[in-house]
């Protein structure tokens, strides 16, 4: 009788605590739901605000205003920091203000968070070409054409490396792929 009793209080014993690992699992998955969809809004509303301050920065730098076209494309870095277009934008600024081995850096960033960021090799290709390095920009912007599907851009960069190496023939070809990646891009071929 003893022993029925021991056995009991042991099963009795099993069951609360099976009843409280569910209740404290029910508590936790309800905190973590409430935390994570307490967290969505917030990240979309900061995606949202950087695709904003992109858009912005695009135009700035299109009016020529190319130092607005900066500070509103690090605002968009800093309200999503993990947005690799404007990394990619950065860099073609930076870029146009002469700013290569930065412009170097805020591409490469692009690339950490997406690998197969084809402009952004391209951009790397324009800037090692004003570094001089033209075999560094050949090698980036080969990569570059294997990844995009219209890659007239890269076809023209590429011809400035062959035409700067002397390689007129190649600098040729890239040029008349590039015309002919375009026409094929907006249609009209």
């Amino acid at each position: 009788m003893r022993k029925d009793r021991s056995q009991k209080t042991d099963f009795q014993k099993e069951n609360r605590l099976k009843a409280l690992g569910l209740r404290l699992s029910s508590v936790f998955c309800s905190l973590f739901l409430a935390l994570t969809f307490s967290f969505v809004p917030i990240v979309y509303a900061q995606q949202e605000k950087a695709v904003s301050l992109y858009n912005e920065s695009v135009k700035l730098f299109e009016d020529g205003n190319i130092d607005r076209a900066i500070e509103a494309i690090k605002e968009a870095i800093n309200a999503d920091p993990n947005y690799p277009e404007a990394y990619d934008h950065l860099g073609y600024i930076l870029l146009k203000k002469g700013r290569v081995d930065e412009a170097i850096n805020a591409f490469n960033s692009a690339l950490k968070i997406n690998p197969r960021m084809r402009t952004s090799k391209t951009g790397i290709g324009l800037a090692l070409i004003k570094k001089g390095d033209l075999k560094g920009a050949e090698s980036i912007l080969k990569e570059a054409l294997i990844l995009n599907p219209y890659p007239s851009m890269t076809h023209y960069v590429l011809g400035l490396v062959y035409e700067k190496l002397g390689d007129y023939e190649k600098a040729i070809m890239h040029y008349k792929e590039g015309i002919k990646t375009y026409k094929v891009r907006i249609g009209k071929e």
